[in-house]
């Protein structure tokens, strides 16, 4: 294997790891707890996750165009502007429940504008303007997260020359932001924070993107897929992800009870995915693939009350990310934006069911974890080879 470029794998996972701080923040920080929750969150992933494989191909399309500056810049703009909205009322959500507590037109005594608003237009109208200016900057915020995804996906794909270590560290570095943004959202963690983070994040993206190496140039060069058509490569590795992404949201784990607990559960899932990549690259990837997911099975079955036992199969089975990933883009040499955005559309299709139907409960999960598990391992065999 040739020499893992870490400057741009390393260089895009704080990237991701910024970029994710910043979004959670917002998130937890206007819209946690509120009756609407659940569909911001869906929203939201629709914006962020299923806009990538349009915001993929528009970027193959235009090699010119520069998402990551795009994407960085709509992150900041979308974040400031909805929190300052939210600052300008005691809550955002005053019409429709967005936040708990609050009543429209309820202004803070420092907030100029919300006073100007309810002496000029009447009392309901800071609550509403600050409502609006606070989806607007929701929706400029997921927008801009897509953008910035694409963007470490084509640097890292293009870059590694083949591997599939640059890309798993560059995905890995968003749980650790995710944890990150969430603690400091949903409790008194200054504003200041994200924002220096993605300030830094901005910076290293122009450093990047003016790296020797054109990103631009040359098709991937990654050659993991099995002999097989085309679709059922990404059809099945597409599933692969999705059934991740909702074993993600089903695994047991009542241990999970204290701020320390829930910030392993993330460094699990972060470490496991920047390890999926490396390990296949240094022992094969249908080697990696279908032992990680069969030997995540016990250890996801049996930590329901054991953290460290969890946190293995969690380690585990995060491995996939990377894997099915490194396949689609073999197939897809010439489109790894569109490549990924087909991954992160998985995603956000395994996480549907979450928001419809509840997870089963005791021997039924059981069962279907593991059977679900084993058709992961069953499916990365198929579609992938030792390379």
């Amino acid at each position: 294997m040739s020499r893992i470029n870490f400057k741009i794998g390393f260089g895009y996972a704080f990237i991701h790891f910024s970029m994710e701080v910043l979004c959670f923040f917002f998130l937890y920080r206007i819209f946690s707890g509120g009756e609407a929750w659940w569909s911001i969150a869906m929203i939201y992933d629709t914006l962020a996750f299923a806009g990538q494989v349009p915001v993929g191909s528009f970027c193959e399309k235009h090699p010119q165009f520069k998402p990551g500056i795009l994407g960085a810049v709509l992150l900041i703009v979308g974040a400031a502007v909805g929190l300052a909205a939210a600052e300008s009322v005691i809550e955002v959500g005053t019409l429709a429940g967005l936040s708990t507590g609050g009543t429209a037109g309820t202004v803070t005594d420092s907030s100029l504008i919300s006073k100007l608003l309810v002496d000029t237009i009447g009392p309901d109208a800071a609550g509403s303007f600050s409502a609006i200016a606070a989806i607007a900057g929701f929706v400029i915020l997921s927008i801009g997260n897509a953008f910035l995804h694409i963007s470490g996906a084509l640097a890292t794909l293009r870059a590694s020359r083949g591997r599939l270590s640059e890309t798993g560290i560059f995905v890995g570095g968003g749980a650790f932001g995710v944890i990150t943004g969430r603690l400091l959202g949903s409790g008194n963690g200054p504003v200041w924070i994200p924002f220096v983070l993605m300030a830094v994040a901005f910076v290293l993206i122009i450093i990047i993107d003016r790296y020797p190496l054109s990103f631009r140039d040359f098709p991937c060069d990654h050659n993991v897929a099995a002999d097989r058509p085309i679709e059922v490569i990404i059809i099945v590795l597409a599933a692969v992800v999705a059934i991740r992404s909702y074993i993600g949201n089903g695994i047991p784990m009542q241990w999970k009870q204290t701020v320390f607990e829930t910030i392993m559960l993330y460094v699990a899932m972060g470490a496991g995915k920047m390890a999926g990549g490396v390990l296949a690259d240094l022992f094969g990837t249908r080697r990696v693939g279908v032992i990680s997911c069969i030997a995540a099975v016990p250890f996801l079955l049996l930590g329901n009350s054991i953290m460290w036992v969890s946190l293995i199969g969690i380690f585990l089975f995060s491995m996939t990310m990377s894997i099915a990933l490194g396949g689609i883009v073999s197939v897809l040499k010439t489109n790894p934006g569109v490549a990924f955005g087909i991954t992160t559309f998985a995603l956000f299709l395994g996480s549907l069911p979450i928001f419809f139907v509840p997870m089963p409960k005791g021997i039924i999960m059981n069962i279907l974890l593991a059977l679900l598990s084993l058709l992961s391992a069953g499916g990365i065999y198929i579609t992938t080879k030792n390379s």
